[in-house]
């Protein structure tokens, strides 16, 4: 069959902290599909101003759709696009799977696929090549005329044995992303979070055991990208990629033994790196330049509602950390927490400030779909359109602060914290032209108003 992939174009201010990325998940999709025999094209329309063109559609058997919350509305009208057109369309992401009912309802949409499509996707289409029941099918949702059809869960892919994602379908010279002026492509080294962050749908979604693929797997994909596609920055985008520090160390080392000339930056955790300084230092010999924190708040029952665990003095000791050996700290903090009043979200800021991360983002505490947050405030919820969920707009009624104090409260966090010496000023600056239109918008009319 021909499949025709999409990804919808970027909206929100976490679509990777607003650069550009390959959609990982579909290039390992289309890389399973191609294993089957299927000819596949994939159209990135964060690269594609002029839009989807509609002979791609017509050229398709069959219109595959990834999308999260703030980029459901493009997603929608992609769908509304294809079937009117003739062309069955399949969803998947986080979005369409909790949401399903909603978006089935429109009749835009043939099937969603749940969780990780890299193996039911493959089924999904050599059952509609076959024309066979739909429900024989694990892991979809789909409407049998009103009735709504949830399958079971469909089998959940190993890692170390997908093929490695289809990067050759795209033109890679079109990203945006780079790490200190160096162009830089993600690598997914694991799958599945062991963590239960309330704010969070990712263990929903991935499941919550870790998965991850061996050193070897990782390297020969570092092989690839350094070689073939001439990559010298990645970006592990898992959200465990230190979990296990003996791996880590084994693949800073597989970099190592290579001499080869990379730069990169991950996702991790408080815990991992103070618990293992010897981790962090292999990091730094081999390329590390920037590890994201999620600090997230400087009040202990906030972190308890999120699902996280008080740091206490370990957080400080990790930025020491990492700085000591060279790597930059990128700090992220949830401001209006459930609990939270106008004077916790200010002791949340000075936290920040006195930390001195190198790079700090503040976001509004928002329920997504899928999430215990959602579950917990979905009678709270006066905002329903969905591109407002970019965690720069306040979606629900808090408790305790008014949602225009919140605002003015996320834009005096940037302020505070870029304001801490000259080079922060500029930091500030440049942060405003790498974000998104709304995001850009807020921090460059307030570096204009106050500096």
């Amino acid at each position: 069959m021909n499949v025709l992939l999409v990804n919808p174009p970027s909206t929100g201010v976490f679509t990777t902290f607003g650069v550009s990325l390959p959609p990982m998940g579909l290039l390992y999709i289309a890389a399973s599909l191609e294993q089957a025999g299927h000819k596949v094209q994939v159209i990135d329309l964060q690269c594609e101003p002029s839009g989807l063109d509609p002979f791609h559609i017509k050229a398709a058997d069959v219109v595959g759709i990834t999308s999260d919350t703030t980029r459901i509305e493009k997603a929608m009208e992609i769908a509304r696009q294809a079937a009117a057109i003739g062309r069955p369309v399949v969803m998947g992401g986080p979005h369409p799977q909790f949401m399903a009912e909603e978006i089935l309802r429109t009749g835009h949409v043939h099937c969603i696929v749940k969780g990780e499509g890299d193996l039911t996707f493959p089924r999904l289409l050599q059952s509609l090549e076959r024309r066979e029941d739909l429900a024989e099918v694990e892991g979809i949702i789909f409407r049998d005329g009103k009735k709504l059809v949830e399958t079971a869960n469909g089998p959940v892919p190993d890692p170390e044995l997908l093929s490695l994602p289809a990067r050759h379908l795209l033109d890679l010279s079109k990203y945006s992303a780079s790490l200190n002026g160096i162009p830089l492509t993600p690598v997914v080294t694991s799958r599945g979070c062991p963590g239960a962050c309330s704010f969070c749908s990712s263990s929903s979604f991935f499941g919550r055991r870790w998965r991850s693929r061996s050193p070897e797997s990782v390297l020969a994909e570092l092989d690839e990208v350094y070689n073939r596609y001439g990559f010298r920055a990645v970006a592990f985008v898992d959200d465990n990629f230190s979990l296990s520090p003996e791996r880590v160390i084994a693949i800073a080392d597989g970099i190592r033994a290579r001499s080869y000339d990379l730069q990169w930056w991950n996702f991790s955790r408080v815990d991992n790196i103070v618990g293992n300084p010897q981790m962090v230092q292999a990091m730094a010999q081999a390329g590390s330049k920037t590890v994201f924190l999620g600090i997230e708040s400087a009040d202990d029952e906030s972190l308890k509602t999120l699902g996280k665990e008080n740091q206490g003095e370990a957080t400080a000791k990790a930025v020491k950390l990492l700085q000591e050996n060279g790597i930059e700290v990128f700090g992220s903090y949830i401001l209006g927490h459930l609990n939270e009043t106008a004077k916790d979200v200010e002791r949340t800021i000075q936290m920040a400030v006195d930390l001195n991360t190198n790079i700090a983002q503040f976001s509004i505490l928002t329920p997504y779909p899928g999430t215990p947050l959602y579950r917990e405030l979905k009678e709270r919820i006066f905002l329903k359109r969905w591109k407002f969920y970019d965690a720069l707009h306040l979606v629900f009624r808090h408790p305790r602060i008014n949602r225009h104090l919140l605002q003015f409260l996320l834009i005096k966090a940037y302020l505070r914290f870029y304001r801490r010496s000259k080079k922060a000023k500029d930091d500030f600056r440049d942060y405003g032209k790498t974000q998104d239109f709304s995001l850009k918008r807020m921090l460059t009319c307030a570096y204009d108003l106050f500096f």
